[in-house]
């Protein structure tokens, strides 16, 4: 048994704290939810059990892809479901993977595992998977469904890196194509143009408009072309520091969501993460207030953490959840779809399919600026090629009049 020190929220939403004496947290929780209590933090201060195999351990999150996650709990619910035990299921994992990386999580679990430590914890601990994973592990210990619970968690882990690849596929091309057009005009107005301005200076004669301008561009960028990207540098520099720090990161995490375009994307994105990940944490058996505060730590954006953790305070103090979520950045519809689910008694349902919903419009979108940036990349590219080009042009034609 272990002393274990909590934070929870009584019936009337005051914060009370104290030790309860527990196996380890998941006891601990459930034995605080049986007072009534709703537990936000625990801590392990002293066991009296043997050494547990599974502690300390800081098993990269780095060290598994999201599809290593992914096979990895659909194997294990796969042979849960055909009738193995938890250990059993562990060790053929840690046998049988191909990968040396979740070979070496299934060893680790195991060992957590027959040491005395629930599997939930042991996840939490050794974090090979994110936390959500832990906490739906922990709430099928409690009703025995834990084949289900891994095959959503491996449904989430999927989802969620499938509206990642495509976000960062859409933004990803077009800037890697203009930064590889920058890149050639910075060289044709650095190395060519100077060139040619010393060719047209010898000869005298006005030169047109757009040539002017070209040789007036390639002057400056030959005299503080290293300013400017030092300039750049710097900027890029600052804005990593930036993003780094909490205050920083949740900064241009709220102007990002502000951005004409990117910001409508990230939105539905981030709704389609909350209608599932909600409807799913409540589905598997979480109460709503655990459910919310589970939710914001999934985030990524600050402010959408924000967000979700003043929903879980509203929560407490007695309003719904759809006037705790009612936010510029939540948009009307989840807002709408909320006070429904509440009514009608169905909210995992009601999310559920607004994440369904909010994920296929997210598609929908990014089909749309594929098929979108292409023509304006080429557009762009052409456009500042093809001034340089016309700025050639025109003055050989000036000279041959």
């Amino acid at each position: 048994m272990a002393s274990v020190a909590y934070l929870a929220l009584d019936e009337t939403g005051r914060e009370v704290s104290g030790t309860v004496e527990a196996a380890h947290r998941g006891a601990a929780a459930a034995a605080l939810r049986g007072r009534g209590l709703f537990p936000l933090e625990l801590q392990e201060v002293g066991a009296a059990a043997g050494p547990n195999p599974g502690a300390g351990l800081d098993l990269s999150f780095g060290l598994l892809t999201s599809g290593d996650r992914v096979l990895f709990l659909k194997q294990l619910g796969l042979m849960l479901r055909s009738g193995l035990t938890l250990l059993q299921g562990l060790d053929t994992l840690a046998r049988t993977s191909q990968r040396r990386g979740l070979r070496d999580v299934a060893q680790r679990l195991s060992s957590a595992v027959q040491a005395g430590t629930p599997f939930s914890n042991a996840i939490e601990e050794q974090r090979a998977f994110p936390p959500l994973v832990a906490q739906l592990v922990r709430t099928a210990e409690a009703t025995g469904e834990l084949e289900v619970a891994c095959a959503r968690a491996a449904d989430y882990i999927d989802r969620r890196a499938a509206l990642l690849y495509q976000l960062l596929s859409a933004l990803c091309y077009p800037a890697l194509v203009l930064l590889g057009a920058v890149g050639v005009f910075w060289f044709m107005t650095t190395e060519v143009v100077p060139k040619f301005a010393a060719f047209l200076a010898g000869r005298g004669r006005a030169l047109p408009w757009s040539t002017q301008q070209l040789m007036d561009l390639s002057a400056f960028l030959v005299a503080h072309g290293a300013a400017v990207l030092y300039g750049v540098a710097a900027a890029a520099a600052a804005l990593a520091l930036l993003w780094r720090t909490e205050r920083g990161r949740a900064l241009l995490d709220r102007v990002l969501v502000r951005v004409p375009g990117l910001g409508h994307l990230l939105r539905t994105a981030a709704m389609a993460h909350l209608g599932y990940t909600l409807g799913m944490l409540l589905r598997s058996g979480l109460p709503l207030l655990e459910a919310l505060q589970v939710v914001s730590r999934s985030f990524s954006n600050r402010g959408y953490r924000a967000v979700f953790a003043r929903a879980a305070e509203g929560v407490v103090n007695g309003s719904s959840l759809a006037e705790s979520v009612a936010h510029p950045t939540v948009t009307p519809l989840i807002q709408q779809l909320v006070g429904i689910g509440e009514r009608s008694g169905s909210l995992d349902d009601v999310l559920e399919e607004a994440g369904r919903f909010y994920e296929e419009r997210l598609q929908r979108l990014l089909r749309l600026l594929s098929g979108l940036v292409e023509p304006v990349v080429i557009v762009l590219v052409g456009g500042m090629v093809g001034f340089v080009y016309i700025s050639f042009f025109q003055a050989l034609f000036s000279l041959a009049r």
